[in-house]
């Protein structure tokens, strides 16, 4: 009797065992889910890679592609810049946020640019970045080719995206270099870019 009352309670103990192993695994699926849907925030001092693409059936009408440079994806409503016009290779600022630019004559790679390069720089005397022309004179960060019809970043300068008219008074700041801008077909475009978060 001892026996029987010795392998009964052995048995209902190494169930309660694997119900509580077989919850837990159930469990796992849905942490995994949680965490592949919570977006990547850049944090500061990382510099991620960056895409917009768009469409066009004419020359003149790219549809502005709003970018959230915190979270780096498109989005239409925590952009702090849309890529718009020319190929969507213009870099323009939406809302309160301010844009500058900074020219370096040695830095040739966004993720090497600190703080203290851009301390200078003023915010807010321009609202976009696109064709570089020398007359007009116009700053921009990309060169043009007008015969073949093909995009050129300007070398060693960076755009520069905060949340106020100065870099020191600024909370929110991201440096953005231009990779490229290819396009597919006739007017199918595909800008890259890198984004170093500053602040």
């Amino acid at each position: 009797m001892k026996m029987k009352f010795l392998k009964l309670t052995f048995a209902i103990a190494t169930l309660a065992i694997l119900g509580t192993a077989c919850k837990k695994d159930a469990a796992q699926p849905d942490n995994k889910l949680a965490l592949q849907n919570t977006q990547a925030v850049i944090p500061v001092g990382g510099t991620q890679a960056g895409v917009v693409t768009n469409s066009s059936t004419s020359p003149t009408s790219w549809t502005a592609v709003g970018y959230d440079l915190l979270n780096n994806s498109p989005s239409s409503t925590t952009n702090q810049v849309n890529f718009d016009n020319n190929f969507d290779g213009n870099i323009t600022v939406v809302g309160t946020y301010q844009l500058g630019y900074y020219d370096s004559a040695t830095i040739t790679d966004v993720a090497n640019i600190t703080l203290t390069d851009v301390a200078s720089v003023t915010l807010g005397g321009i609202s976009t970045l696109g064709i570089n022309n020398s007359v007009p004179a116009v700053t921009g960060w990309y060169d043009y080719d007008r015969t073949f019809r093909t995009i050129t970043p300007v070398a060693k300068r960076y755009a520069l995206v905060g949340n106020n008219t100065s870099v020191s008074s600024s909370t929110q700041l991201y440096a953005v270099q231009l990779d490229g801008v290819t396009t597919s077909g006739t007017y199918n475009t595909t800008v890259n870019f890198h984004i170093k978060r500053l602040k």
